[in-house]
């Protein structure tokens, strides 16, 4: 096929799709090109959905369920597709994010909902999200990936016609994660705005709750500078294209609206008791103590050491070094022939590979708080450096309810400047008690009415949130960096 065919061939395909692929955008009224029709939106939120119930927790609340739903639906009949049906959705999981999907689908974590301080600001984020979704963003994005990989494929393979080259969820999936562009993301704050004002809530709460947002990610920078690790910031994630904070606050109205409703009281009186943080049963963090009542243990944590609770692993960081713990099943059967921590130690654990050679310079017996353990310190050489690397194993055989476990604990050091340090906090390591594990709540939202006399420094002491409490309870509660309540004022705290 010559080039003018060719040609001739991609001109024509190209007048037909601008001539299919023009919609009127509901929120503009001017034609969109885009190649996805309303009912294939539609659809494609619904996959999406069913994915995300597949590998997401939901939370199990029915009151905030419904309340949330009803919340959405209310701001959604405001929105430019009122007829459309929505669906709204509260994720389980500590991440400070939301998210909307095409055809109708919001989605927001519980990590963002502790943040709010009224109704009306959640409002506000609720309506960002739908307009997402009214204004058609995702699909539009989606019209264009699809036309430029069919006219790619087109001229590429030299043949006439094509299919449509990716699929719908991915693309879709790309999107989302990535985030929108600077205009996309700029819009749906003018929409959520509208949005709210449409709905008689106080419109200057959008713009409220973008300064939250401003403030969270200061905060964050400032202790990830503080701890010497790479922040993680943004709603929607953070890139290039985006406007940063100060900017999408400025471009909305902030006038203040005094007779307009926001129902901060009855907001916050809903929050009250609600989870904070990481859920009970995957572990979490309080007065310094890490404790994880289905593991049923629980661990000292030095406020020297960066500590994070992944799905697999528990991992302190402190200047270079990592200490990380990973834990294991044994078998009943090898425990009974004489498995010990030292025999597991020898012949379990790689302790070489092609490109480090450890040589052994010490080994002690490490059982303490009624567990057996036994832990190697190691010089360990390769090419390019010198470091240390510690092994310990500590057995969890006891109950004999319970499959055996075996805790296998790696210190990477860069010298030996902290392997004392690491190991004071490795020898706190011990098992929870019952009473503990019945009581084991996770750190909770309490609403409390600000007193005389209160103050975020007296407060501070006898919160679980650690080092930078005042800071915590101040962005919990809009007042970051230095603003404070008045008196009978209702705020946050955490227990």
């Amino acid at each position: 096929m010559n080039s003018l065919n060719i040609l001739t061939k991609y001109y024509s395909l190209v007048f037909v799709l601008i001539i299919s692929g023009c919609a009127t955008n509901p929120v503009t009224g001017i034609p969109d090109f885009v190649t996805i029709t309303e009912q294939q939106e539609i659809s494609i939120g619904a996959s999406y959905h069913k994915k995300i119930l597949e590998e997401n927790k939901i939370i199990q609340n029915k009151e905030l369920n419904d309340y949330f739903q009803k919340l959405g639906e209310s701001i959604s009949k405001k929105s430019h597709r009122p007829k459309l049906k929505w669906h709204f959705t509260l994720i389980d999981d500590p991440t400070f994010n939301a998210f909307a999907t095409p055809g109708g689908y919001v989605y927001m974590y519980r990590g963002m909902l502790n943040y709010f301080n009224s109704e009306a600001e959640l409002a506000g984020v609720i309506g960002h999200e739908i307009g997402h979704i009214t204004a058609r963003h995702a699909v539009r994005g989606m019209s264009t990936a699809q036309i430029t990989n069919l006219l790619l494929s087109i001229i590429q393979s030299n043949v006439p016609g094509g299919q449509l080259t990716g699929n719908a969820f991915n693309l879709v999936n790309m999107i989302i994660n990535r985030g929108y562009s600077r205009k996309f993301e700029l819009e749906a704050d003018q929409l959520g705005e509208d949005y709210l004002e449409k709905s008689n809530y106080d419109p200057s709460a959008m713009s409220a709750f973008l300064a939250t947002l401003k403030y969270s990610d200061e905060l964050e920078q400032k202790i990830a500078k503080e701890e010497e690790r790479e922040a993680n910031i943004g709603y929607h994630g953070v890139f290039s294209t985006h406007p940063d904070h100060d900017k999408r606050i400025k471009a909305l109205s902030n006038l203040k609206t005094p007779n307009k409703k926001n129902n901060k009281e009855k907001f916050l009186k809903l929050l009250d008791g609600s989870v904070f943080g990481s859920s009970p049963e995957e572990g979490y963090v309080k007065n310094s103590i890490f404790y994880h009542p289905v593991l049923a243990i629980k661990l000292g944590i030095s406020n020297e050491w960066v500590f994070k609770n992944r799905s697999d692993e528990l991992v302190l960081t402190k200047d270079k070094d990592i200490v990380t713990f990973k834990v294991d099943e044994l078998l009943r059967d090898d425990i009974e022939n004489g498995l010990t921590p030292e025999i597991y130690l020898k012949e379990g654990i790689q302790k070489t590979t092609f490109l480090t050679t450890n040589k052994l310079i010490s080994s002690e017996d490490f059982s303490f708080n009624g567990l057996s353990g036994y832990s190697y310190l190691y010089h360990s050489e390769s090419i390019m450096n010198s470091s240390y690397v510690r092994f310990t194993i500590i057995f969890d055989i006891e109950d004999n309810e319970k499959k055996p476990k075996v805790w296998i604990i790696r210190s990477n050091l860069s010298d030996l400047t902290n392997d004392e340090k690491s190991k004071s906090m490795i020898k706190t390591f011990s098992k929870m008690s019952q009473s503990e594990i019945d009581n084991s709540k996770g750190l909770t939202i309490k609403v409390i009415r600000f007193r005389k006399g209160m103050s975020y420094e007296e407060l501070a002491k006898s919160s679980p949130l650690g080092k930078y409490s005042v800071d915590k309870l101040r962005l919990l509660n809009g007042h970051y960096p230095n603003s404070n309540p008045k008196i009978g004022d209702l705020i946050k705290i955490v227990q």
